[in-house]
């Protein structure tokens, strides 16, 4: 028999194939209790109370697992903001580019399994692709410095994806076959300690990375090489435990791949109905055509799987609402305010942290408390109910999303669709009456220190009359088109001056603040730095800001908190000094500012006042506003993918789960295709709309899998000893003949 593909080795355990996506498949309480005898928590327990009795190299591999899905995990959170802010992709291609990676981090098990089974074996497979999954990473992390380009990291990108991909099916497979026949007890709980590691790899390197992204700058306000160094370090230590258990490790040659065989009586069927059904008495099935090459007990596996698979069509559009986690959801959190109180900011691409940390939390409530508590109340709960239960789930997280999206877009501009943008800062020490009525133009007073509200004014040269007390001057400011303006007034009531500079009305992609310096100073007639520096009680860096009189810089980003702005000065020795202004100031998440800076007294350059203008408001929408859709879209995944996986497993017959595990997969990667495709042809106008059409899409998804699953005729596999009908209680996820349970899976 073939050596399972995504699965441990057939008879033993080719069911206990880990993948992310489905990191929590585990097993109910009757099913856990029954085959493992002990619950999952005891289970952990009892691992680190009996370390004698468990083979040595279970630990080597639990630490290869650990250090790899932190590297995964770390590199992935940042991708999506890596591709926006350094790169410079837009959010479309951005998004496009995130769920190309998972594609090809999906689709690539396949051949990972398949050089495993057939060619190199599992440790073999595993060693050679994880160094290339740790070139891929030290590529990522190497192009991440200055200057910013594209092929290096897509280069990079690949390899970590055919890399992840490649060791998915071998690593845990490799792991349960240490185990012998007999160490039934012990092989399920070092399953349930190998996903342990996997969702402390995902949280911890979720909530560190983003850290080493943002907090330390050592490109200008980021650090992406380290951010991604440390992940390609974890991967390099990982292959070093690996390799360092290689005289512990039990081996089991490879015999061939089952999914290939598979995939070659279906080809040989179709090939023998085209070409001799016009010829042959008609028969039941068209595989049973390839019965001149395959015996029949393998042609009725293979139709039973065909059966299951059948019920797999619609799957890809979940995974492709599921999967925009990492993508979406983090552009979306980075337009929200991060805010916690005392407990500092959270960044946007910690925020998916919360998905694994629900799954810990919620699957013991629904395996103790919402199934039992369904099952008593008699409500019908079958695996296929609860997958269209959790379909349903991730419609209404995307509603979610769609609605906390258009609270987000209702703080946003008006396009400019021609027109030309602008606000007025007043930095004179009078109130400016403006009459702009011929223009047309803004008219209205503006008091000291305050701003216009934004506003759109055809383009072109307009004419504006500004009035300080009893005088009165005239200016001609020249409105081009598509651009938006920053209109700053200076002066006193005898000498007004009105100056425009290029505004930015975009937020920062990571929840940043943007700032610009405007400086109408006498403190140089020539180019010099300024600083804005943090308060004593800030964690951010400083930020050097090179300007000139009468003139505004570009915009840069800073982390939100206290600043002041710090100016050049000489000592009694002639030594330039940093010299804090005491103007402190609070720069917001999300905010657009202009630092403008003055004479106190015009010709004392000593005396400098600062004066803030935020143009463009900080996002006053918490990022808490996102924890519903996250607690609903978890929910829905529980649901849907230990239902769906606990459901082909009973179904397939016994040789051909692994195949099933591969097929599960495949759902996954074809679904990153269609987010690929819906970002790339980009025919809807805003977000909101995305999220809505997903949301759509997967509502009559369900309707057709709901239809789909009601005409299914579940198998009555007496022969395996797994008994399930259309209405019973088809939690029975365990082949009693052969002490399996069923496949636990990784999140991603």
């Amino acid at each position: 028999m073939n050596s399972g593909n995504y699965g441990a080795t057939e008879g033993q355990n080719n069911s206990q194939s880990f993948e992310k996506k489905d990191e929590h498949l585990l097993r109910s309480p009757k099913v856990s209790e029954k085959k493992a005898g002990a619950r999952p928590v005891q289970k952990i327990k009892n691992f680190f109370n009996r370390k004698s009795q468990y083979p040595t190299s279970v630990f080597f591999i639990l630490g290869t697992e650990f250090c790899e899905r932190f590297s995964y995990y770390g590199l992935r959170s940042i991708l999506v903001l890596y591709l926006t802010q350094w790169l410079g992709m837009g959010k479309n291609a951005a998004t496009a580019m995130f769920h190309t990676f998972s594609f090809f981090a999906y689709f690539s098990p396949i051949f990972g399994a398949v050089i495993a089974d057939s060619f190199l074996g599992r440790y073999r497979t595993i060693l050679y692709i994880s160094a290339v999954y740790g070139l891929g990473c030290t590529i990522l992390s190497l192009t991440a410095l200055p200057p910013p380009e594209v092929p290096g990291p897509v280069i990079g990108l690949l390899l970590i994806s055919l890399g992840t991909g490649g060791i998915k099916p071998c690593v845990v497979t490799f792991g349960g076959d240490q185990f012998t026949s007999d160490q039934v007890k012990l092989r399920n709980t070092f399953f349930s300690i190998f996903y342990l590691m996997i969702n402390l790899g995902s949280v911890i390197s979720t909530l560190i990375t983003p850290i080493l992204r943002a907090d330390v700058h050592c490109i200008q306000d980021s650090c992406y090489p380290l951010a991604f160094a440390v992940p390609a370090l974890l991967m390099f230590i990982s292959v070093v435990i690996f390799f360092a258990g290689r005289h512990q490790y039990k081996h089991v040659p490879p015999t061939g791949s089952l999914f290939t065989k598979v995939f070659k009586c279906i080809l040989h069927g179709i090939q023998m109905k085209c070409k001799y059904s016009k010829y042959q008495e008609g028969k039941n099935h068209w595989l049973e055509y390839a019965g001149d090459k395959y015996e029949m007990s393998f042609i009725e596996d293979v139709k039973r799987l065909l059966n299951v698979l059948w019920l797999f069509l619609p799957l890809p559009i979940f995974w492709a609402l599921y999967n925009q986690q990492g993508s979406r959801w983090t552009l979306q959190a980075a337009e929200l305010d991060g805010r916690m109180g005392a407990l500092g900011r959270l960044k946007p691409d910690q925020l998916q942290a919360l998905n694994p940390l629900l799954i810990i939390l919620l699957i013991p409530v629904f395996e103790k408390m919402v199934y039992p508590l369904l099952e008593s109340c008699r409500i019908p709960n079958s695996q296929l109910q609860r997958m269209a239960a959790g379909m349903t789930f991730v419609t209404i997280s995307f509603c979610l999303a769609g609605l906390v999206q258009i609270k987000i877009d209702d703080l946003k501009d008006t396009p400019l669709s021609g027109n030309a943008g602008y606000t007025i800062l007043n930095a004179a020490d009078c109130p400016i009456h403006i009459d702009g009525t011929p223009s047309p133009f803004f008219s209205g007073t503006i008091h000291p220190l305050q701003a216009s509200p934004y506003q759109l004014t055809s383009a072109g040269q307009k004419e504006v009359s500004l009035s300080c007390e009893d005088q009165t001057q005239s200016f001609s400011v020249n409105m081009e088109p598509n651009k938006s303006w920053r209109l700053i007034l200076t002066g006193t009531n005898n000498s007004l001056s009105l100056r425009k500079f290029e505004d930015r009305r975009q937020k920062s992609s990571d929840g940043q603040a943007l700032v610009s310096v405007a400086d109408f100073s006498h403190l140089s007639h020539t180019w010099y730095d300024v600083h804005i520096v943090p308060t004593s009680n800030s964690k951010a860096r400083y930020v050097n800001f090179n300007i000139s009189m009468n003139n505004a810089t570009e915009f840069q980003e800073l982390e939100p908190g206290d600043y002041d702005v710090a100016l050049p000065a000489k000592d009694h020795e002639g030594h330039i000094t940093w010299k804090k202004s005491g103007q402190p100031f609070t720069l917001g998440s999300g905010g657009v500012y202009t630092v403008v800076l003055l004479d106190t007294v015009y010709g004392e350059s000593a005396n400098v006042s600062v004066i803030v203008f935020m143009t463009v408001q900080e996002n006053s929408l918490s990022m808490f506003y996102m924890v519903p859709q996250y607690i609903v879209i978890t929910v829905g995944e529980i649901m849907f993918s230990i239902s769906g996986l606990g459901f082909a497993y009973a179904q397939a017959p016994q040789s051909m789960r692994s195949v099933v595990q591969a097929a599960w997969l495949l759902t996954t990667a074809f679904g990153d295709l269609i987010v690929v495709i819906v970002a790339e042809v980009r025919l809807l106008p805003n977000q909101m709309s995305e999220f809505f059409l997903f949301a759509g899409l997967l509502l009559v998804d369900v309707v057709i899998f709901t239809i789909m699953a009601a005409f299914y005729k579940c198998v009555k596999m007496e022969d395996e000893a797994v008994v399930v009908n259309k209405t019973a209680d088809d939690t029975g996820l365990i082949n009693s003949s052969f002490n399996e349970e069923m496949p636990l899976q990784d999140k991603d």
